[in-house]
């Protein structure tokens, strides 16, 4: 073969091999690479706290007729809500839910004690003590207004909601009495008594319809049958408080 022949055959091998030498590669495919992070978090539950319960009406009950409804004044917290609750009152009563109401049937001071549960089932519990008394002992009776006497002593006993009112004193102005009435939500306390006063005076009917404070040693109400009324009238215990109804709550 001529020198002429072989000379374009030269010149592609030479332009090939520039080209192979200085050139970047030729891309062959794609690949999609993903980069995952995993993060733990840890959270930590609060404790449950059963929080603060209170009692309404305020003050002093009345066995067998005041009707207590308990309540939170601070909310339980903590834990895994919903919560649920066990009420118990001290005096063998139980109940549910976040506002039971309660009627203590004898006297005493009882510790009111309620348990929080979370969903999980981890309690806590707070409590309040509720003191409740009865109506029994003698009461002072005062008149305004009328012409009824300045004051009546009437002595009364409760037995469950029923009261037996009794005027045994002969310095009474109405002379001796008895009757009977009840005690009603929440501190109510109604009676009637028929006096046999000394003749000439003719035995009469008389109502003495009022509410008992929240310490149970005052009774205001208004009076009727007593001479010049209806009118009203308040009374008070006597003696101390303390000593006329003595707790007898079942332990």
């Amino acid at each position: 073969m001529s020198v002429r022949k072989l000379l374009p055959v030269a010149l592609l091998l030479a332009a090939v091999s520039v080209r192979c030498a200085g050139s970047p590669a030729e891309p062959i495919g794609t690949v999609s690479v993903t980069q995952t992070t995993s993060t733990t978090t840890t959270t930590v539950i609060p404790a449950v706290a059963a929080g603060a319960i209170g009692a309404l009406p305020i003050g002093t009950g009345v066995a067998s007729a005041t009707v207590f409804t308990f309540g939170f004044t601070t909310g339980p917290s903590g834990g895994v809500p919903p919560y649920t609750f066990q009420w118990n009152f001290g005096d063998g009563g139980t109940a549910g839910g976040d506002t039971p109401s309660h009627v203590f049937p004898v006297t005493g001071t009882f510790p009111v004690i309620v348990v929080v549960s979370d969903s999980r089932g981890i309690t806590a519990q707070t409590l309040t003590s509720v003191a409740v008394r009865s109506v029994t002992g003698t009461w002072k009776v005062g008149f305004q207004g009328g012409t009824a006497p300045a004051a009546e002593s009437i002595d009364l006993v409760q037995n469950g909601g029923a009261v037996v009112a009794a005027t045994n004193d002969t310095a009474n102005a109405f002379g001796l009495g008895a009757g009977s009435g009840s005690v009603s939500n929440p501190r109510v306390l109604s009676i009637n008594v028929t006096f046999q006063p000394a003749a000439p005076l003719t035995p009469f009917a008389a109502t003495l319809i009022g509410t008992v404070d929240n310490t149970v040693t005052t009774w205001t109400g208004t009076a009727s049958g007593y001479t010049g009324c209806p009118c009203a009238f308040t009374a008070t215990r006597v003696p101390a408080p303390g000593v006329l109804s003595a707790p007898s709550a079942k332990r």
